[in-house]
């Protein structure tokens, strides 16, 4: 059964069941909001997943990053327990969810409007597991299910991420744009600092592909706590520290080779206003992602005001929206 608002969902046809699932089709611009409300709200977790995967003829089980033509948007899903509070969680979400309808509106998006299905599998983490296949980013990197064991090719970097937490899965555009950059830009023993770190899953691959320690800030404890999950599931604890802290505690371990900030427009441009600059060595790299293509020539204003040379700028090249393209500054300490 598959309805679209829950005043069409008549509860009483799903006595009997165990789960509810709730998937929402929406733009690489709304995912992350849209999965925060419903991660918020529902503490099994939230899924975000890339519609139309690309067929890798050198990976047959996985898929590589998103083709404009065949994945313009991302699948969110989540499972609700069948009880008596079903009735009010569900109110809470379309609630929640109704003031980012009014933003999508505005700017051309689509509605984030939730569809339902009802299942009585008791064991409905495999049902949510089995959306997921390994995603391939750049020429090395391959993202990974934590439960899976793909088989490698030899020069595979496996970065291994729980996605039942809505803090960076791979998914993301602006998350690929890192990943690439980072495997672009890295050299072995780089000290790397992941500004915004959510999953842990920049600065987790940044130490796969040869850095030789990370640290990752997030103002989340929830974010920070799934990132040493992610971190204890990949091996490199030893090498990563993270910090629940602000941009003061940064600059006090500033000298990095290499730092990624994927925020949004905004707080990059406050954070360079406050000496971000100041985390790179001589001659480091920073890569500034979230950036809205209407918002590029106040970053790269900011950039200029901070010091730094722009080395690139990245349009996201998984974008179908008409309206709002992602843009990654790839900038260096003069």
């Amino acid at each position: 059964m598959t309805q679209s608002s829950t005043k069409h969902l008549h509860l009483e046809k799903i006595k009997g069941k165990r789960w509810l699932e709730i998937s929402l089709m929406v733009d690489p611009e709304t995912a992350d909001a849209v999965a925060e409300v419903l991660g918020r709200i529902n503490p099994t977790g939230v899924s975000i997943e890339p519609i139309g995967p690309v067929f890798d003829a050198n990976f047959p089980d996985a898929e590589s990053a998103p083709d404009p033509a065949r994945s313009a948007k991302l699948q969110l899903r989540s499972f609700l327990e069948v009880n008596g509070n079903l009735k009010k969680t569900l109110r809470q979400i379309e609630h929640e969810l109704w003031p980012l309808e009014m933003i999508a509106r505005e700017w051309g998006l689509a509605l984030p409007k939730p569809d339902y299905r009802c299942m009585s599998n008791a064991d409905w983490m495999e049902q949510w597991k089995s959306h997921y296949r390994p995603l391939r980013v750049g020429s090395r990197l391959l993202i990974v299910p934590a439960w899976l064991r793909p088989k490698l090719a030899p020069n595979d970097v496996p970065v291994l991420i729980d996605p039942g937490q809505a803090f960076g899965t791979g998914a993301h555009p602006t998350t690929q744009q890192c990943l690439a950059n980072i495997e672009k830009y890295l050299r072995p023993g780089d000290t790397v600092l992941d500004l915004g770190c959510g999953s842990g899953i920049l600065a987790i691959a940044a130490l796969k592909l040869g850095a030789s320690h990370a640290d990752g800030f997030d103002s989340d404890p929830d974010a920070i706590s799934a990132a040493r999950k992610n971190a204890r599931t990949n091996d490199v604890t030893d090498r990563l520290l993270l910090v629940q802290g602000s941009l003061l505690a940064v600059r006090q371990r500033a000298n990095y080779r290499l730092a990624v900030v994927n925020l949004l427009s905004r707080p990059i441009i406050a954070f360079l206003q406050l000496g971000l600059t100041q985390t790179l060595a001589p001659g480091g790299i920073m890569i500034l992602a979230g950036i809205l293509e209407e918002h590029e020539l106040e970053v790269r204003s900011a950039v200029q005001d901070s010091g730094m040379a722009l080395l690139a700028a990245e349009k996201a090249p998984d974008i179908g929206s008409s309206t709002s393209n992602w843009v990654a500054l790839i900038t260096q300490a003069r």
